[in-house]
């Protein structure tokens, strides 16, 4: 009897392939740097052209990748599946030609899971006018089994989590990877297209399947992207009537829009009344709980929005593997709303606190905190200090994006020189960064250097997602130097922007300017073209420009459809500017209108006590108290009046019936005792 040879590779499992599946279509721009980030990752490579006319072909197969031809039919559900249908891998990953993939090496980890059909990836889409202005980051089903039963659904938005894992988190599972997705940075008349283009072929779908729930669901989001929130929210209460289930993967998801929707168009109690019962059926919901805290926050019930966002975060981002929950709700948006809610009650050591938890969640990637804590602390700090503090917090992640917006902070509250070396920093790291190059612009010009100024906006390339901004930025330093012939050619390259606005926002001004008669820019909405213009003549203010500043006065009344719209904002624009008369005018003019904000009576107050006019400083910050006496501040800036008037008791009342409102405040606790010891000395 002979030996017998035991094959010890007997059993191991064979590697698992994974193949890049992708639908393109002119995609020439973005395509090369997309399939770079898989290079080493994907065995292969799967693309379905649906009609390209550039390079797109040609930069595809340079990668090695099995290009299909296939005739648009406007159905994005056809070619992806396509696509799939000719792959060979074990696993698909799917990525679209703007899309990068960081750090792909992990697949090869995830792969080997037992148990796992399909993975969410972190997606992160850059917004705004260039790469890292903002972000939005979202969790996105993109990698999962190659099974004949897994095929996409849906003309738009389509999607196959519903075939992978029906009721969500049983089959599939989150995990850090990052996709980064750039298509929002897309010139304006192309964003212009796409939104045409994906209204039409959801709208059809909605025609053939007018009571198919995740169908209603894509119109709804639709109009909510355009803004017409009423439209989308309709769509998205037709899509909950034929919900199949409340544990369908997009239900939550659903219930989620309505109350965004709800709370756009400040609607707060139907809001509250839908999240109660949502927070029955998704308590572990994370977005659900964040929400919860917007909505209290825009009612002023501020105790209650503190306790919504602080159990988003003790929940986390995600809400597990349950939800297609947006990243951020659990962390770095609920830090930063907590920072703005007690920056609005007044302590601000614990915004201070808030802010930098949220920035350091953020990595990097979220600048708002940043850009809140940079504020807050220069208000009350030297700038060469703060620099110095912000330096140790900044993510190195983003380092150059995280630079910007700090510098630009530091222009904002006129410390142009520090933010030069700061924005210099940001340059040196990201030399070819467009925007910038528009911080730098703005840093020179209120530095006194309007010839730097122009070059660096003249240095941003018509290509640009930012031309327009560097445009609307050439039109302000000609005004502010009084080169009539170089805002006109400023302007006439901005006629094709945005429908006109901004061109004939900027021509109504320079006429103005130029002494004619103030007219409402012609041809486009008068409540946009006057948002262009106060931001033009805050820009104007800020430069010492008073003539043009001036001149653009009657103008503004001119084109809004009431004075009151102009009056408490260039109230406010004048207080912060140190034209406290004038400012004070504006603000009573919006109170005698009936139109006033609770801020509106504060900075009255606070112009009143400035002059020493106490009593009547009193009655303004009163009258702020009874309309908003949720917000800390109210309750200090009395207490800080009648201290200073030494009326310590009074003070002392006041802060202790802040203390009612705000058990919790340490600002309000400390200073009680302070004027406790004061009231009784």
């Amino acid at each position: 009897m002979g030996l017998r040879i035991v094959d010890l590779t007997q059993g191991e499992p064979a590697p698992q392939r994974i193949s890049l599946c992708m639908i393109v279509r002119d995609e020439e721009e973005h395509l090369a740097r997309c399939l770079r980030s898989v290079e080493g990752v994907v065995d292969e490579i799967v693309v379905v052209d649906t009609g390209s006319a550039d390079r797109t072909v040609e930069i595809a197969e340079s990668f090695g990748a099995r290009v299909l031809r296939e005739e648009w039919r406007g159905d994005f559900a056809a070619p992806r599946n396509t696509a799939i249908d000719a792959a060979t891998g074990d696993w698909i990953l799917v990525l679209d030609a703007d899309e990068e993939l960081v750090d792909g090496h992990a697949l090869r980890d995830l792969v080997r899971q037992e148990g796992i059909e399909g993975y969410s990836f972190r997606e992160v889409n850059f917004i705004g006018e260039e790469r890292g202005i903002e972000c939005v980051v979202n969790s996105a089903f993109r990698f999962f089994r190659n099974r004949p039963e897994y095929r996409y659904e849906g003309a738009l938005h389509e999607q196959i989590m519903g075939k992978v894992d029906p009721e969500g988190g049983v089959r599939t599972r989150f995990v850090g990877v990052e996709i980064h997705h750039y298509g929002y940075l897309e010139p304006t008349s192309r964003a212009k297209e796409k939104t045409d283009r994906n209204m039409a072929i959801v709208m059809e779908e909605v025609a053939r399947k007018p009571e198919d729930s995740f169908t209603l669901f894509n119109a709804g989001v639709e109009f909510q992207r355009i803004g017409e929130h009423a439209t989308a929210l309709g769509y998205f209460r037709r899509a909950f009537r034929h919900l199949p289930s409340l544990r369908a993967y997009f239900a939550s998801l659903l219930v989620r829009n309505i109350v965004a929707s709800l709370n756009t168009l400040e609607r707060y109690d139907e809001a509250l009344e839908v999240l109660s019962d949502a927070l029955e059926a998704y308590p572990d919901f994370t977005d659900m709980h964040y929400l919860q805290g917007q909505v209290h926050a825009n009612r002023r019930e501020y105790r209650a929005a503190v306790r919504s966002f602080r159990t988003a975060i003790e929940l986390g981002d995600h809400g597990g593997d349950l939800y297609l929950a947006q990243a951020g709700m659990g962390s770095f948006y609920s830090w930063h709303a907590l920072g703005a809610l007690h920056e609005l009650m007044g302590d601000a050591h614990e915004a201070a606190r808030c802010y930098r938890s949220a920035v350091r969640a953020a990595d990097g990637y979220f600048p708002a905190p940043l850009v809140r804590l940079t504020r807050l602390l220069l208000e009350s700090d030297p700038p060469e200090e703060v620099r110095a503090f912000l330096a140790g917090i900044v993510s190195d992640r983003r380092r150059a994006d995280s630079l910007r917006a700090i510098g630009a902070v530091f222009v904002a509250m006129g410390h142009p020189r520090e933010a030069l070396e700061i924005l210099g920093e940001a340059r040196r790291l990201a030399p070819e960064d467009h925007a910038t190059s528009l911080a730098l612009a703005d840093a020179l010009l209120r530095a006194g250097d309007p010839a730097g100024a122009r070059v660096e906006a003249e240095s941003v390339p018509a290509a640009s997602a930012s031309h327009h901004l560097a445009l609307g930025k050439r039109v302000l330093i000609a005004l502010a130097e009084g080169d009539e012939a170089a805002a006109r050619a400023a302007i006439a390259e901005l006629a094709p922007v945005a429908g006109g606005l901004y061109a004939g926002a900027y021509a109504a001004a320079l006429d103005a300017v130029a002494g004619g008669a103030p007219a409402a820019p012609a041809g486009v909405g008068r409540e946009a073209a006057l948002e262009v213009l106060l931001e033009l003549a805050a820009s104007l203010l800020e430069l010492g420009s008073l003539e043009a500043f001036n001149a653009l006065l009657p103008l503004l009344y001119a084109t809004a459809e009431r004075r009151e719209d102009v009056d408490e904002r260039l109230g406010h624009l004048l207080a912060a500017n140190d034209f406290p008369d004038p400012a004070a005018d504006c603000l009573m003019a919006a109170i005698r209108a009936g139109v006033a904000s609770p801020e509106a009576f504060a900075a009255l107050g606070r112009i009143c006590g400035s002059k020493g006019m106490v009593e009547e400083a009193e009655a303004f910050l009163r009258a702020a108290l009874e309309r908003d006496g949720q917000n800390t501040s109210r309750h200090l800036d009395l207490a800080g009046l009648l201290a200073g008037a030494g009326r310590y008791a009074a003070a002392d009342e006041v802060l202790r019936e802040g203390l009612l409102v705000h058990p919790h405040s340490t600002v309000l606790r400390e200073l009680r005792g302070s004027m406790t010891l004061l009231a009784g000395a």
